[in-house]
């Protein structure tokens, strides 16, 4: 049976979007104002808040792929608001112009000077070169964009051509589309964040970054999809079930974070060799071992704690209050992943940090209300959607 398209309305379609990218506009404008001011500290702050935004893009991208992988129908009716927020991968190619110009500032690797009198750079030199880097980094956003572009694409094609052949295809590429996303994730972190630290090395390292990311996509979804349900646009669509399965996700996710995080600093504890551990020394050293310490208790054993009992994770109030936490902790863990290269002494929140997430993060929530304005809230022509509407857990 066919049914309706489901559109955003009211201020969500008009108001909101323009007042993010307006935001987001002056906050983009103070970035290229402080990048001449203090190019050095700047560029941290920058690279911070843009791969904070990117994985939220790559953990929504993820969780299509996987939807479709493993056919699920319980997801079919929210799937649309990830699907819209991983299209926004391609405005991240754009935002990423200002790393490449600002390499010198991050990436050590980058002087000659450097890689000159360091054998282990010039071990390294023919992974972390600046040629190479660029087409890592285009490649990575060919695959991305595209495997973005295919599953919206045939998705909002469904609504109004209601073909089950599209769900079947996707289904089918999807895993293919998962090898490719995992493989480019993981070297992505490797190049964008690990290599501002080029002696350090670690194999788990993408892990924990698409834990990460996984964790602060349905955080985010789940806040909109609360947002749209209270505007009244999903109510027929969104059952309390979906909510309460989207916790339980979120909830098993921060375990995994939680150990494979715990995993790569306890491995480096035991062996205890210098080359290794140098890194987590760096990131323990003045006020930034605190800033650690609360990440261990804001990030797992708080929410671990609050999201165990069924009852809080269908409480839509609590659900609210632990996804803006969430996201907020992930904020502070990618700081702490980013800024002790910057602030080596300890922890310092200036004026630079605050613009940056201000900057991408307007442009970002601005560009995907405005996408999510164009198609239906709901994929009404996939097959499997009685089944998500009808779902009970």
């Amino acid at each position: 049976m066919k049914r309706d398209p489901v559109w955003l309305s009211g201020k969500l379609k008009t108001v909101v979007p323009q007042w993010c990218l307006g935001v987001g506009a002056l906050g983009l404008a103070g970035c290229a104002l402080l990048f001449k001011i203090d190019p050095h500290h700047f560029s941290f702050s920058y690279l911070t808040a843009y791969m904070y935004f990117l994985s939220i893009t790559l953990g929504s991208l993820f969780f299509v792929i996987i939807q479709h992988l493993v056919r699920a129908g319980w997801s079919v009716a929210i799937r649309r608001i990830p699907e819209t927020l991983a299209m926004n991968v391609g405005w991240m190619a754009l935002l990423f112009i200002p790393i490449v110009i600002a390499m010198p500032e991050l990436y050590h690797w980058t002087h000659a000077d450097a890689l000159a009198h360091d054998h282990l750079l010039q071990w390294k030199a023919p992974y972390l070169n600046v040629p190479f880097f660029l087409l890592r980094a285009g490649f990575f956003f060919v695959v991305w964009v595209g495997l973005a572009w295919l599953f919206y694409s045939r998705s909002v094609k469904q609504d109004t051509s209601h073909d089950g052949a599209i769900t079947l295809r996707l289904q089918g590429l999807a895993a293919v589309a998962i090898l490719l996303f995992g493989l480019t994730q993981t070297f992505a972190s490797f190049d964008w964040l690990m290599s501002v630290t080029p002696h350090w090395y670690s194999t788990m390292f993408g892990v924990c970054f698409f834990a990460g990311s996984v964790l602060s996509a349905l955080s985010l979804t789940v806040l909109i999809l609360l947002t749209l349900r209270r505007a009244r646009l999903l109510y027929q669509w969104l059952r309390i079930d979906h909510l309460h399965d989207l916790s339980k996700l979120i909830y098993g996710f921060n375990v995994f974070w939680a150990y494979v995080t715990f995993s790569q600093y306890f491995l480096y504890w035991y062996a205890n060799i210098p080359e290794e551990s140098m890194w987590f020394m760096a990131h323990f050293k003045g006020s930034w071992q605190w800033v650690g310490v609360f990440i261990t208790l804001g990030h797992f054993f708080i929410p671990f704690v609050v999201f165990m009992s069924k009852h809080m994770r269908r409480n839509l109030k609590v659900q609210v209050v632990m996804m803006l936490w969430f996201l907020f902790m992930h904020a502070v863990e990618m700081v702490w992943l980013v800024m002790p290269n910057a602030s080596p002494a300890g922890f310092h929140l200036g004026i630079g940090d605050v613009v940056a997430f201000v900057g991408i993060g307007g442009v970002y929530m601005g560009l995907f209300w405005r996408r999510l304005a164009k198609h239906s809230l709901v994929p009404v022509g996939d097959p499997r959607l009685p089944e998500s509407m009808h779902y009970h857990t």
